[in-house]
């Protein structure tokens, strides 16, 4: 399977089989509660509750590579503020001022980035 050009970005694949599979878990957990088959219905929940556990966790690796890329672009440019940071690597501001305050919780931002990246 080809790398997608971004790898910061989410899988949108992904993301999408584990919301069907997250459907096809509930749907089959309703209909096996009202036929009155309670094991049919705990296998629904269970597939439920791994796909949503399998978005989740798609999700948080892609917070973690924007990170990272968010990161390294602090490290060459570090006066840089949350606007730039966000056109220089192609996303969403919001979704860099994200990154910045998780990082910024973390205490893994360069000690020159100050107050100008969280603008």
């Amino acid at each position: 399977m080809p790398m997608s050009k971004d790898p910061y970005r989410p899988r949108p694949f992904a993301l999408l089989a584990f919301g069907l599979l997250a459907t096809l878990g509930a749907t089959t957990a309703i209909a096996a509660a009202f036929f009155d088959t309670y094991a049919l219905c705990a296998v629904g929940l269970f597939v439920l509750g791994g796909s949503a556990l399998g978005a989740y966790r798609t999700a948080q690796a892609a917070d973690v590579r924007t990170d990272h890329v968010v990161l390294q672009r602090l490290r060459q440019a570090p006066v840089l503020d949350a606007d730039a940071l966000a056109t220089d690597l192609d996303l969403r501001p919001a979704a860099v001022r994200l990154s910045l305050h998780r990082l910024s919780r973390n205490g893994d931002l360069p000690a020159s980035n100050g107050s100008s990246a969280r603008r």
